[in-house]
Formats: C-alpha cells, structure tokens, sequence
C-alpha cells in the first residue's frame, strides 16, 4: 500500500466521519450532514414535563430529581431559560427546533404562521442523516407531534393519552422494543401544567406537589430502565427538561422568574459537561443530543441559537 493511501486510510479510522449531500428534502434544505462513527451508536431518552416551577425540587416532592441533580455526573440548573413568551407553543418549539422564537416564529399554543420550513425539529437532521437511528415522540399535548415532528420519527403517538400512558408507552419503547427498536425518544408529561391551571403552580399547593411527585416516580422507573440498558453496554443520555414555570393558576408573567426560570438536568455517567455558570435555554437541546449521537448538519450548526451542554 502507497504511503499516500495509509495515512488516508489511517485518518478515516480515526475519523469515521461520513459525508452526505441529502437532495430534494422536503423542507428543500441545502445541507451537508456528517456522521461520527464513534458515537452514531449512542441512544437518548428526553424527557419534557410541562410546568414544572424549579422550587417545588425537594427530598420529600421530587426525591428522584433532587437525587439525580446532588449525586449523578450531570449538568443541572433550576435557573433553565424560558422564551420571552411563557406559553407551552414557544418553548416547546424552542426545544425541538434549536431557535429562539424570533425564528420560529411560534408565539402561542395555536402554531398559525409557523416558520419550521427553514427551522424544523432537530429529529429532521436524524431522519436526513442516512443513519440507522430509530427515533420516536410520545406526548400527552398532541400538538408536539402534529406540528413540530411532521412525520420526522419512526413512531409517534396521534391521539389522545395521559401522563401514565405516556409513561407504559415509553416503558415498552425502552423494554419490549415496542413498537420498534428506539434509539432517540422523546416524550412529554402534561398534567402538571394542567394542575397548576387548576389548583396553583406552587411548593405550597399540595395538588401540585403530589403531581410533580407522581410524575418524578416515572421519571425514576424510566432512569432504572436506562441504567440497565447501559449494564448490558448502550451508551444513553438522560435529559429532563421543562417548558416554563407558573404562578397562581398562570404562567403569562414572563417578568416573574417562578415562570420565566424552570428545570434542566443532563445526565450521563462519565462525559464532561459545561460548569454551572452556563445559563442553558431552550434552544440548547437540540444541539446537545446532535452532538452526543454524532450527527452534524452544517445548516443546522449555522442556524441553532443553541449551545451543547457538553464541555
């Protein structure tokens, strides 16, 4: 073998990095998306919870989390950026898109003149990615998936179901590999939000307190599960994120920080995350998970306001 030809085929071992032009995409998106073979084989499970305000976080209302955030290798913050609008429509778009609202152009929970042609959800660069990666959204507001998935994952939820069904559905994604074999999941927990309208957003509001518990248990049992999957060798990112706060029985008062401040925990067992002076927002999601399985869009990498949480 030439000399020339080794040391190329010695860089492409290092690399492993795939390019490929994707032509005639839907959102007619020119890009350039490359693959890192050292880390395409990574899994993910985002977990979005509705309403979530960042002080009902204790050892007796959210055990799980508290535990998660005091005694894991995570990047955590209670002070998680809002938009500027604190309704669930921006923020979750936030979330999914890796822009701000001003580019998204969500400004509601009704989607009318949405910009997602130029800024889809970051689950669009996995589907374009020629990858193997199984993706799926199971959500209890079914306007994530209506609006913002776009038939982008393998499998997603179109008609109505609770917060427990979110959770058994998402169990039997992870477990039975039902209804296939799930490699990025996204899901979205709702009634916490829906109890906060009806009873209070508060750490003082028991209601409220015994659903955020509630919901901090399927969190728990959904850890246990990815912890066995990484006992047998998956290499998974745990990510818990939320769209906004509340006070009273509203969220509308995006000057308030019990609403315009929420939670963010990235968990993974060895990786290096920014230190806690990083003030994360909505936008920096997508970028994280792109970069922990390796998938990078040059389009993407030039529009996203976010920043990956990893070091």
């Amino acid at each position: 073998m030439h000399k020339i030809s080794r040391k190329f085929t010695f860089l492409f071992i290092i690399l492993f990095l795939i390019s490929c032009e994707r032509e005639n995409s839907p959102y007619q998106i020119n890009d350039s998306i490359t693959i890192d073979q050292e880390k395409i084989h990574r899994k993910a499970l985002i977990i979005g919870i509705d309403g979530f305000r960042s002080d009902v976080m204790n050892l007796t209302s959210t055990p799980f989390i508290n535990d998660l955030i005091q005694n894991k290798n995570t990047f955590s913050s209670l002070n998680h950026i809002c938009e500027g609008i604190t309704y669930s429509g921006p923020n979750w778009s936030s979330i999914l898109t890796g822009v701000h609202m001003n580019k998204h152009q969500i400004f509601n929970n009704s989607f009318d003149d949405d910009n997602f042609d130029q800024y889809p959800s970051f689950f669009y660069f996995i589907s374009e990615s020629q990858s193997d990666k199984k993706t799926a959204s199971v959500v209890n507001w079914l306007p994530i998936n209506s609006e913002l998935m776009n038939n982008f994952t393998d499998y997603s939820t179109s008609s109505y179901m609770n917060d427990f069904s979110v959770f058994e559905n998402t169990k039997n994604l992870i477990t039975d590999n039902n209804p296939i074999n799930a490699d990025i999941i996204f899901i979205q927990f709702d009634e916490l939000d829906g109890t906060g309208h009806s009873f209070g957003f508060s750490p003082d509001i028991e209601e409220y307190v015994n659903k955020a518990n509630e919901i901090d248990s399927y969190c728990n049992q959904l850890y246990n599960l990815i912890e066995e999957k990484r006992s047998v060798g998956e290499d998974w990112i745990f990510i818990i994120v939320s769209d906004h706060g509340g006070e009273g029985t509203s969220h509308g008062d995006s000057d308030n920080p019990n609403v315009n401040r929420t939670l963010i925990s990235v968990e993974h067992p060895s990786l290096e995350f920014r230190n806690s002076n990083f003030y994360s927002s909505q936008a920096d999601i997508g970028k994280t998970v792109l970069d922990f399985i390796g998938i990078s869009s040059e389009y993407f990498n030039n529009v996203t306001d976010g920043q990956s949480i990893f070091f």
